[in-house]
């Protein structure tokens, strides 16, 4: 190249540089900061830019006066052209350069002061306060989002670790606070966030608080005892059962947690000894009080037949603790307390005697009282459990109603509790429960039951959501069936209506007062109990009033096992029939099955040995030969029945 060519390209060169300069200095020229004067320590603020704000040009905070290479204190960066951007204080006191530096540019190009300051800062708190218990610390200060507001042993240095923390949250000016469970003299801080500057203190002392227990000198084991206290009252302190002599850090046999009140109520263990109740505070587990127990083992008996038959029901009477959940059970004789049990009774509310299901396989078994915790057995007793057979009453014709028919033409009756409650709105093949109650029930009293039959209807959970409401709505009479039809069809379940069926059969007597003679009872049922009452102890009752009631029960569309198999007992309590209906067919002849007939079993000495429905369920008997009568206006007896162990006779009218 010629030396005048390179001479051009070495001008054009120079040329370039100059005007890129330029550019850069008038970039520069036009850059600037806008921000507050004054901010707060710790704080963070608003800064306003102009110049290029290029993609992460950097804003940052200096020593005042600080060049090019002066250290960054806090930094923010332009991220697509956002203004203003943030930018943190410092947490000491001064003055400082906030600085833009674009990148394009390579130094600072605009510069702002801005004064730091600190900010009066007082916490408030109470001068006194008892040990563990939680306290709420208010402050005065920068309250910026972090910050801490902590507890020290007093005098410790102020690089020490805090006994309890607290953050500070923006926009806050308190917070709860729970005190340490040792009696002293502390200090609370308030501390900024980074270099933990100490901004207030304030003294606290933290004083026992004087505790005791009160409970009974002795009891029962297994027992619930109530236990009064008085101490700190602290969430999660304990009121606590040790044996005589334990270490305060042994682990307890049993306790409660105290949730600001008092009393308090402990299930004691079902070993026998000397204990001691402690109240014990959460953290520490400090023990504050302290109360001697003695817990005793109580006499405990059974009694019972000596011989029953299988697959029957017996009550067993009880001497014990009769605390909840103990059990009373039926073994195989010889097997291990530890055995699982073959039945098995729950003893609730102390009910005594507790009717007990046998096994229906014969041999020699043994009672067992069981405690609730433990499986201890408390008592024994010896049961022989003999052959049972069945006997199924059926009609020539199943399900036909014949002229024996519950009180026919005499002075029986009959009396339908129809379940109404939210449930019976739930939908079976395509329609409402309560929709086919309706129909089913229509159809029975248009042309199904006998003519003058007494008849009485009560519905429950029509007419009051929420509510254990129960209603006579058709009371005991000759039964009109155009009538009984029409209010049948007004009945319609209420959404969220509960379930009062031991207070519906617990009207029965009263309902039915004016019939003579046999009186049947059918409910018909969607659901449990909702209403904390006790249906198998009302009929139970209604039994030993020595009332010439059948309690039978309809279980329409039940898919529990459990709730199937307790009204099942109900139904054998009530000398009647349990019936699975899952359909309006089922339904249907369920109901006609058990208005059909009930009969009676007498034994050898003329005394009633069972009682069942036509068409129904077989009942269980001992072996031997019995007179089987049907209850009603025409009365018909079978003779000479011979039931045989482990067999079913079946036998029609």
């Amino acid at each position: 190249m010629k030396r005048k060519d390179r001479q051009m390209i070495q001008a054009f060169i120079v040329a370039l540089i100059a005007v890129l300069l330029s550019g850069v200095i008038a970039l520069a020229d036009n850059a600037s900061l806008s921000a507050p004067a004054e901010a707060v320590i710790g704080s963070q603020i608003k800064v306003t830019w102009t110049g290029p704000g290029d993609q992460y040009d950097p804003i940052y905070l200096v020593e005042k006066n600080g060049g090019e290479d002066a250290k960054s204190l806090s930094s923010t960066s332009i991220i697509s052209k956002r203004n203003p951007v943030l930018l943190n204080m410092p947490e000491t006191p001064g003055e400082y350069d906030i600085v833009y530096k674009p990148k394009s540019v390579g130094s600072i190009a605009a510069r702002r002061t801005i004064t730091v300051v600190d900010v009066p800062t007082s916490i408030d708190a109470p001068e006194t306060a008892s040990i563990g218990e939680k306290v709420t610390v208010s402050w005065k200060g920068p309250g910026n989002s972090y910050e801490s507001l902590s507890l020290y042993e007093n005098d410790a240095a102020d690089d020490a670790k805090a006994l309890v923390g607290g953050t500070v949250l923006q926009g806050r000016s308190s917070l709860s606070m729970k005190l340490p469970e040792v009696p002293g003299t502390y200090e609370l801080r308030y501390m900024t966030r980074k270099t933990r500057r100490i901004l207030a203190r304030r003294k606290i002392t933290v004083e026992g608080v004087d505790s005791s227990i009160e409970a009974p000198e002795q009891a029962e084991l297994g027992a619930t005892i109530t236990v009064k206290w008085t101490g700190p009252g602290n969430s999660y302190d304990r009121i606590a059962l040790y044996p005589e002599g334990a270490a305060d850090n042994a682990k307890s046999v049993t306790g409660a947690s105290i949730l600001n009140s008092s009393p308090v109520s402990i299930r004691l263990p079902e070993d026998p000894g000397k204990y001691e109740l402690r109240y014990v505070l959460n953290k520490s587990r400090q023990v504050l009080a302290r109360r001697a127990i003695t817990v005793g083992a109580v006499e405990s008996a059974l009694e019972a037949p000596e011989r029953a038959t299988a697959a029957t029901s017996i009550d067993v009477a009880w001497k014990g603790p009769g605390n909840r959940y103990d059990q009373i059970a039926v073994f195989k004789a010889g097997s291990a307390d530890t055995a699982k049990p073959l039945v098995s009774r729950a003893i609730l509310n102390e009910q005594n005697p507790l009717p007990i299901l046998l096994p229906d396989v014969q041999g020699e078994y043994e009672l067992r009282y069981r405690t609730a915790q433990k499986g201890t057995v408390l008592a024994r007793r010896p049961i022989t459990i003999e052959p049972a057979g069945k006997l199924a009453v059926v009609f020539e014709t199943e399900g036909t109603i014949t002229s024996n028919a519950a009180a026919s033409g005499g002075e029986g009756a009959v009396e339908l509790i129809l379940d109404a409650s939210g449930s019976m709105l739930q939908k079976l093949g395509g329609s409402r429960r309560i929709e086919i109650a309706r129909d089913v029930l229509t159809k029975l009293v248009k042309e199904d039951l006998p003519d003058e039959q007494k008849f009485a209807l009560r519905v429950f959970g029509h007419k009051q959501a929420n509510a254990c409401r129960s209603d006579l709505e058709i009371p005991l009479s000759t039964l009109e069936r155009n009538s009984v039809a029409k209010q049948i069809a007004a009945v319609n379940a209420k959404n969220l209506a509960k379930t009062p069926i031991a207070d519906s059969l617990a009207k029965v007597p009263s309902d039915l007062s004016g019939a003579k003679g046999p009186k049947m009872v059918i409910l018909i049922t969607d659901g449990e109990e909702t209403c904390d009452g006790d249906p198998e102890q009302v009929i139970r009752n209604l039994r030993a009033q020595g009332l010439d009631i059948q309690v039978s029960i309809v279980g329409f569309a039940i898919d529990e096992p459990a709730l199937k198999e307790q009204f099942e007992t109900w139904a054998k309590l009530g000398g009647g029939t349990y019936f699975d209906a899952n359909s309006a067919e089922e339904l249907s002849k369920s109901l006609r099955t058990v208005i059909s007939g009930p009969f009676k079993v007498f034994d050898s000495k003329n005394e009633v040995a069972g009682k069942g429905i036509i068409g129904g369920a077989p009942i269980v008997l001992p072996a031997g030969e019995y007179r089987v009568e049907t209850v009603g206006g025409l009365s018909r007896v079978l003779e000479g029945v011979v039931i045989k162990p482990e067999e079913t006779t079946r036998v029609n009218f």
